[in-house]
């Protein structure tokens, strides 16, 4: 206990955090077993204890063992010899490998543990050694949270019970001051979760677990074990989106219409191969007319015979798609025990990208951002016939969102996925605080970083129109840019941007775009001998050049990125800009 006050992470923050943990996991179970219930009735049935005991036992092998820790094919046959049944190990297998580690390890789970823990102190997680400490107190708190939920609330109460009671006396510590009849227990008070020590290690009780049948309850049609593993990944912490939910789904349906085959036992490679040329004869507008979705799927390649060639074949990274899906859905099945062919193995098909037509970008040269920003959005004061009054042009994303890429290297889901309170100040310096939210995602660990705001974008007045979003209780700083119809950041400004382009360039702007800037910011602090290329690496949210730097490498001071943001070149015209 002692270390975490020297960490940082005080005893009083540890003990506020690990409450939120068991709150959270306590409501997250209770709704999980009113899902089980739902989908597999009531009273509970044998895949509601294994799903529960499965991730009660996860949480006790991460906290013993790591979250490297996995089911290694000898580990299988000890837990089968101690009285495990092959369709409790499968289901441990699938909560521990597919949910729990990957949620561990990724930065997005590391990014939600930081907002929490400053949700319940006050304060940020301060470096990769508090991030560590974060972690094992969030196992702690899960595995002792998952604890006391899994024992029945008889056994919970006996439990308590016996620890109050000597046996050297035969008495109880309340016998001499309550010598009056004690009252019923209430054990379902009992089992309610109000402070719980992660250290405190409950009684063990034996269960006995019936034998286990010849043949598996587990439905082993390919919709069933896409819907388990859909099921389990939304419950996981980290979530599953509902739009990537719906690719399963779309994948499984396609799967049985290009096979016949139903019965994911039945599945070979050349099943996966067969789908894959299917997904190169689609017409590339597939999914998009609700015939593609009930005609044979001969129907609809003999439409696509008669379209012109472009008009065919889905784009290499769909199919790639299509392919990690097939993955998913066989990894899942191996997990819940189902025998599928040894040579089974869709991961094989992928087809290397070459890259996507939208990455191919041209970089904007300084003369060119200088051209784009003369652009009347930007340089005229007064309206027109689709030109909004200056005050109103000033108040939108699609104003900031190009000024702010050209002065910090921002990816425009980062700039347009913004919230309020994420412009933040250290050190007498405001940064953009660039880390996972309920909002948006971030690319990847690197993207989790800090960027001071450019003094020529503080003289246009953004400071002011941050303060200004926060006084009207805005949770975005662009809630102008969301689009209720998806969840992607800054599209409207992507193709906005791109009109601009085309008036002033034509055909002559082709390749340029809000990329672009991006592009240009990293030019300049790559070529500039004072600007370290750690801090620029930093700026950007790139990776090191080797696992030294990955991994060992803390951020760059901020007053380093302050400097390094100051170096970029004022933009000729940008100063004068009309207010």
């Amino acid at each position: 206990m002692a270390s975490l006050e020297q960490d940082r992470i005080t005893l009083d923050e540890a003990r506020k955090y690990l409450q939120h943990v068991v709150r959270t996991h306590v409501t997250a179970e209770h709704d999980l077993r009113q899902d089980l219930r739902f989908r597999y009735g009531a009273p509970p049935c044998e895949m509601e204890r294994q799903i529960t005991f499965g991730m009660k036992d996860a949480w006790d092998i991460l906290a013993e063992r790591g979250i490297g820790a996995t089911i290694s094919d000898q580990v299988e046959q000890e837990m089968i010899a101690a009285g495990r049944s092959r369709a409790e190990v499968a289901m441990l297998r699938l909560v521990l490998d597919g949910h729990y580690r990957p949620m561990l390890q990724g930065h997005i789970g590391a990014d939600r543990r930081a907002a929490e823990f400053e949700k319940v102190t006050g304060r940020r997680i301060n470096g990769d050694r508090e991030a560590i400490q974060l972690l094992e107190l969030f196992i702690e708190g899960k595995r002792a949270a998952n604890a006391v939920v899994t024992t029945p609330p008889a056994r919970a109460l006996a439990s308590d019970v016996m620890d109050r009671f000597d046996p050297v006396q035969g008495t109880f510590p309340q016998d001499a001051e309550q010598p009056e009849s004690p009252r019923s227990p209430d054990p379902v008070a009992a089992s309610a979760v109000t402070d719980v020590q992660p250290y405190y290690t409950p009684v063990v009780v034996q269960e006995i677990v019936p034998d286990e049948p010849d043949s598996s309850d587990l439905d082993p049609s390919i919709t069933a074990v896409i819907e388990r593993m859909i099921q389990f990944k939304k419950h996981a912490d980290e979530g599953l989106e509902e739009k990537t939910a719906r690719q399963y789904r779309a994948f499984g349906t396609l799967i049985q219409r290009v096979t016949g085959k139903t019965d994911v036992r039945s599945l070979l490679q050349a099943d996966f191969v067969k789908l894959r040329s299917v997904l190169l004869q689609l017409p590339k507008s597939f999914g998009k007319s609700p015939s593609d979705h009930t005609l044979p799927i001969e129907s609809v390649l003999a439409k696509a015979e008669g379209l012109p060639k472009e008009k065919v074949g889905l784009a290499v990274g769909t199919v790639n798609r299509y392919v990690d899906h097939a993955s998913a859905l066989i990894s899942a099945a191996k997990s819940e025990g189902f025998e599928l062919h040894p040579r089974l193995d869709p991961g094989l098909l992928r087809r290397k990208e070459k890259g996507r037509a939208r990455d191919k970008k041209r970089t904007f040269t300084r003369e060119e951002l200088e051209t784009f920003f003369r652009h009347r959005y930007w340089s005229d004061p007064e309206p027109g016939p689709w030109l909004p009054p200056l005050a109103e042009r000033r108040r939108s994303g699609l104003y900031w969102v190009p000024l702010i890429a050209a002065y910090s290297g921002l990816r425009r889901e980062e700039i347009a996925g913004i919230g309020v309170d994420y412009v933040r100040e250290e050190g007498g310096i405001t940064y953009f605080d660039v880390i996972t939210t309920t909002d948006r995602r971030i690319k990847n660990s690197s993207s989790r970083r800090k960027v001071p705001l450019h003094d020529d974008l503080i003289h246009l007045g953004l400071l002011e129109f941050v303060r200004d979003a926060r006084k009207a209780g805005y949770v975005r700083l662009f809630p102008d840019l969301k689009e209720p119809a998806s969840n992607i950041m800054g599209r409207k400004v992507g193709r906005k941007v791109e009109k601009f382009v085309t008036d002033i360039w034509g055909d002559a702007g082709t390749g340029l775009s809000l990329q672009s800037a991006r592009h240009y910011v990293q030019h300049v602090l790559d070529l500039d001998k004072e600007v370290p290329a750690k801090v620029a690496r930093d700026i950007m949210g790139h990776e090191g050049k080797d696992v030294h730097d990955s991994v060992y490498g803390d951020q760059s001071p901020i007053r380093a990125l302050k400097a390094a943001i100051d170096r970029l070149p004022t933009l000729k015209g940008i100063t004068s800009l009309p207010r």
